[in-house]
């Protein structure tokens, strides 16, 4: 039996499935109908296979079939860098289908060995704890809660699954070209140890317990939002809580970014197609947002004037500018005051 991690936290929610037409979202698909769970689909089609519109088709057939929605996405994709790009792409569509339909949770495909082969990639990188364990069975987004049910569930009992059922589902024939990093790890390291009699179990035991000891290195803050605007005390572990904010904001860095913050003092802007995510430190304090990414007005006088007063960065001046500017900078002024507070709320 497969067990759906986090299932009675989401499953009474309007939920939206991250699908692809590959045999992992296709089972998810079928075990979400079996629990009831009220959910529609969404599919991105990045015009890198053949395939692509055939698996945009059985995605539509699927959702006559079972009276789902299904919202389609034509983001075509060149160049390099198409992984991270095609990530940041897909995220920025959850986030706006979740802000014009309602969605509350978004759930998401993810297995045991992609959690091994990210936990193997890391360690080959030299990561830290923060990083090794990468994704979790619950996240919290900006305007979601972000699942993973499948996170402690091997891929070979998924294939088993589907073909119990005799589910149709698509192969993408890239995850077998060994030019690529992860396919290495994949094919040689991570799906090998998990065909390993009792491994699965024995990791799932493993990574909950690292889990545990992280949620104890890194405990939750005092933090405050403001404007759409993330604040919180300056700390020995700032990369740590400005991933997770940025990750809730719809941005995953990377290894070198991470570097990079640390380098200029967690006073940079990361930047998409859409929007500028942003980060500053002054006076102690921690700010975390984004913005269109459109070109920016000038700022009044006597705006700048109360942000140096307050020591708001200039990374995120034009986050917290709006109609509303006053109300917002005597919120944050109250919240310098309260962020020394001992919490047991804010991100984890």
């Amino acid at each position: 039996m497969i067990v759906l991690e986090g299932l009675e936290s989401w499953q009474n929610k309007r939920c939206l499935l991250g699908f692809s037409g590959g045999g992992d979202s296709v089972a998810l698909f079928y075990l979400l109908l079996e629990q009831g769970v009220r959910f529609d689909l969404a599919i991105v089609h990045y015009a890198l296979r053949d395939q692509a519109h055939l698996e945009v088709q059985y995605a539509l057939k699927l959702g006559r079939q079972h009276a789902k929605s299904v919202h389609v996405c034509y983001a075509p994709l060149r160049g390099g860098n198409l992984e991270a790009r095609a990530r940041t792409r897909r995220y920025a569509f959850f986030a706006r289908l979740s802000l014009l339909f309602g969605y509350e949770c978004v759930i998401l495909a993810h297995h045991l060995n992609d959690k091994l082969e990210w936990f193997l990639m890391q360690l080959a990188q030299g990561a830290s704890l923060q990083t090794l364990l990468g994704f979790e069975a619950l996240e919290n987004r900006d305007r979601y809660t972000l699942a993973r049910p499948l996170l402690y569930t091997p891929k070979s009992t998924l294939k088993d699954y589907l073909h119990a059922h005799n589910y149709r589902y698509f192969e993408d024939h890239s995850n077998a070209n060994l030019r690529f990093k992860r396919n290495v790890f994949r094919h040689a390291l991570s799906d090998v140890f998990l065909n390993l009699k009792g491994t699965p179990q024995g990791l799932k035991r493993s990574f909950e317990a690292l889990h545990a000891e992280k949620t104890q290195l890194y405990p939750p803050i005092k933090m405050i939002c403001i404007a759409g605007v993330w604040v919180f005390k300056e700390n020995n572990q700032n990369v740590y809580y400005i991933d997770r904010l940025l990750k809730r904001l719809g941005y995953v860095l990377s290894h070198s970014q991470r570097l990079e913050l640390e380098r200029q003092h967690f006073n940079t802007i990361f930047s998409t197609q859409t929007k500028i995510y942003c980060v500053g430190n002054l006076g102690g304090v921690v700010f975390v947002g984004a913005r269109a990414h459109t070109k920016p007005i000038a700022l009044p006088k006597i705006y700048k004037d109360q942000c140096r007063t307050l020591k708001i960065p200039k990374t995120l001046r034009h986050a917290l500018f709006s109609p509303q500017w006053q109300e917002h900078l005597e919120a944050i002024k109250q919240a310098k005051g309260t962020l020394c507070a001992p919490s047991n709320l804010g991100v984890n």
